[in-house]
């Protein structure tokens, strides 16, 4: 029998499921999820953030064949932490004649660790790989307008076109955005009794007439933008609330009445999580008034991060508060790492609930992350919940194609019987020939189900670091003996297409390997600028000059222009061109910045 994480174990205990059951030893006929979705996610340039209209065609005609019969898309309209100027352009907030700054993301803007670099100075003529003679990578919509109006203009022309192709090949679809979430331009509208101030946040109050008028503003525009839109989503932000002292919002009497009649809703809560729940409670039954009252057609569904401090402590009570046609939804924990807690399911008895598997991890962007143990375990486990849809995010389109075909298949089929190995060696076979997937499936099962990648990292949302990719002597031997076994598979296959795919999936592990390399070369400058910085000691003549020679010697060993050679060799998607785009903004203008400190430090010894 196939491993079943303890977790799982504990959920379907508690639910009084046998571990045969979850394994698909079907004793009826297998019925399909009622919603097979997919949320791909809007923020980076591996995504569909640079994804132009043939590049959505391309992805909404595999959808349709893999009988996915719902799209979503989340657009941020600022936050908390480092998302407070984060404003994307598929919602038009306009208030009091204030529109706001927005943009989808692209190679000359400064979000998610971005530093703006122009397309003719990437590294290693990699220039050469992107199409056009544009300056700069990303969609159209962002880099060929040239201010704010066109940015909307554009992207809600795209997205409008979006739907409309999906609706054509049978998909619904769905708006969402965070509700209780400003542009910042509007927190120079304080009144008194607006805002509450977060740690890094401006929170507003529902029961501020300012608040409700700017969340109307927000779904007006979304039935303005999309007539044809199927669902709203309202999503719980995801770091607003970090930090925040609830006393601060009770010292307002209109909320602290609020609070009063609705806090009995979310009991056995703490103080900060009952806040949030009567704050979110509130903002989504009067999005909810308002959408039915302006287009009652559409459906309602809400989300959030399924963290232990996000939206799973406050769905009991705002299933009790809220009415049975809104749909649930929640993003699995831990970047999808978990399965969905185990009291959805009683949730799920009464109201339509929706879980999310992650195909990917916005941790390991650079990275091919294999998790077809994990998203058929999750989405098994989501009938055994008797939950009424499952979705899966994801930013990247090639690197996830294994997982995507794992999720339609058992959210077509919950029941199937195929182990991991099994859907390894079918989905093997189609990409790299029958012969390979026989030596190959093992493998990327045991890479898949023992987690090779471990702790290696190469978070998008951050700027490069040389402890991206690091990896353990273990995990670098088991991608050599993965890498042996593609070079074995390529010699003895003379079909093209299947050449190709093993050495696609080569150049991924070979990269992760450079990457690793790169990483620990680079680590000495870093460390030593680092040091003359924040070093309460400074070090003597000799010191410093030894410091200097061992970084410099490591700096110039680094295989930067290997590792870019590397991953070019495998570009063969608009998401791969975004990584690409990422590594030269973010780990080749590091290398250069590192290259002009030690070359200033070198110039002042002499």
């Amino acid at each position: 029998m196939e491993r079943i994480s303890p977790l799982v174990l504990a959920i379907v205990a508690a639910l009084g499921i046998l571990p045969g059951q979850l394994h698909g030893q079907a004793t009826h006929t297998p019925q399909p999820f009622a919603i097979r979705g997919v949320l791909p996610w809007h923020n980076f340039l591996s995504g569909p953030s640079a994804w132009n209209l043939p590049d959505y065609e391309k992805y909404l005609d595999d959808c349709k064949g893999k009988q996915i019969n719902f799209i979503g898309f989340h657009c941020y309209t600022g936050g908390g932490q480092r998302y407070v100027n984060y404003v994307e352009p598929m919602i038009k907030i306009e208030y009091k004649n204030i529109i706001p700054e927005a943009f989808l993301d692209n190679s000359l803007t400064a979000r998610w660790g971005y530093e703006p670099l122009s397309v003719r100075d990437f590294a290693f003529k990699t220039a050469g790989l992107f199409p056009g003679d544009a300056t700069a990578f990303g969609s159209d919509c962002s880099i060929l307008s040239g201010n704010t109006i066109e940015h909307y203009t554009r992207t809600q022309k795209l997205m409008k076109d979006v739907m409309s192709m999906a609706h054509a090949r049978g998909m619904q679809t769905a708006m969402g955005f965070e509700f209780g979430v400003h542009p910042p331009e509007f927190f120079s509208l304080f009144e008194d009794g607006l805002y509450w101030e977060g740690t890094g946040s401006m929170i507003p109050n529902p029961t501020h007439y300012q608040a409700v008028e700017i969340l109307f503003a927000a779904i007006d525009n979304i039935l303005e933008a999309y007539p044809d839109v199927d669902w709203i989503w309202l999503w719980l932000n995801e770091h607003s609330f970090f930090g925040f002292d609830a006393d601060k919002a009770l010292k307002n009497p209109q909320f602290k009445s609020l609070y009063d009649r609705n806090s009995y809703l979310f009991q056995g809560a703490d103080a900060s999580q009952t806040l949030i729940g009567v704050w979110s409670l509130e903002y989504i039954r009067l999005a909810y008034e308002h959408i039915k009252k302006a287009a009652p057609g559409k459906g309602v569904l809400i989300g959030g991060w399924g963290g232990d401090n996000q939206l799973p402590p406050i769905l009991r009570g705002l299933d009790k508060g809220l009415p049975k046609d809104i749909v649930f939804s929640c993003l699995n924990p831990g970047l999808g790492q978990y399965p969905q807690p185990e009291f959805i399911a009683e949730i799920a008895a009464h109201r339509r609930f929706w879980s999310i598997p992650w195909l990917e991890g916005d941790h390991q962007l650079w990275h091919y992350q294999p998790r077809v143990d994990i998203v058929r375990e999750q989405v098994k486990l989501a009938r055994m919940m008797k939950l009424d849809g499952v979705l899966a995010i994801h930013w990247r389109t090639e690197e996830i194609r294994a997982n995507l075909a794992t999720f339609s298949r058992f959210a077509l089929n919950p029941d199937d019987t195929a182990s991991v190995s099994d859907v390894y060696r079918m989905f093997l076979e189609k990409e790299c020939g029958t012969r390979a997937a026989r030596e190959l499936a093992p493998l990327f099962t045991e890479f898949d189900k023992d987690m090779w990648l471990g702790a290696s990292t190469s978070p998008e949302y951050y700027i490069y670091t040389p402890d991206w990719g690091r990896m353990d002597s273990i995990a670098r031997g088991n991608f050599q003996r993965l890498i042996a076994a593609l070079d074995r598979a390529e010699r003895g296959n003379s079909d093209r297409r299947t050449k190709e795919n093993l050495k696609w999936y080569k150049a991924n592990f070979e990269f992760a390997l450079l990457l690793d390399e790169v990483g620990r070369k680079l680590e000495p400058a870093y460390a030593f600028r680092k040091s003359l910085y924040t070093a309460q000691d400074k070090p003597g003549r000799d010191e410093l000059a030894a410091r200097l020679r061992a970084a410099r010697k490591s700096l110039d060993e680094a295989p930067l222009e290997q590792l870019f050679a590397v991953y070019a060799s495998r570009v063969r998607s608009r998401g791969e061109l975004g990584v690409l785009s990422s590594m030269n903004q973010k780990l080749f203008n590091e290398y250069v910045n590192l290259q002009k400190f030690l070359s200033g430090v070198e110039g002042k010894k002499h």
